[in-house]
């Protein structure tokens, strides 16, 4: 299945419900958790800056960047980050808590 790519080549989450698997304290931290983690295993992301904008999200919280994947794939996402974060890839980054 073909999915779609912008003129950059980065791929375009279009009319895809998405949640967020993942929060860095700064750009770089987020890009890495994409990079380094998710793009490998195929796993399209996109990243959101809330540290100036809001995203219309139910666990929406403000001051960092956010890492968005398809809804269908945020379980071996979460997996994937929580074992990146456990061997120290992803310094400074968490899981958000589903239930706020």
């Amino acid at each position: 299945m073909d999915e779609p790519v912008d003129e950059e080549g980065e791929l375009e989450l279009i009319d895809e419900e998405l949640t967020e698997v993942f929060r860095a304290p700064d750009q770089l931290g987020a890009q890495a958790a994409i990079d380094e983690v998710l793009g490998p295993n195929e796993i399209p992301a996109m990243m959101h800056n809330r540290v100036s904008h809001a995203f219309p999200a139910p666990a929406s919280l403000p001051g960092a960047y956010f890492v968005a994947v398809p809804v269908a794939q945020a379980p071996h996402a979460v997996a994937l980050l929580r074992e990146a974060i456990e061997d120290g890839l992803l310094p400074g980054g968490e899981i958000p808590d589903a239930k706020r």
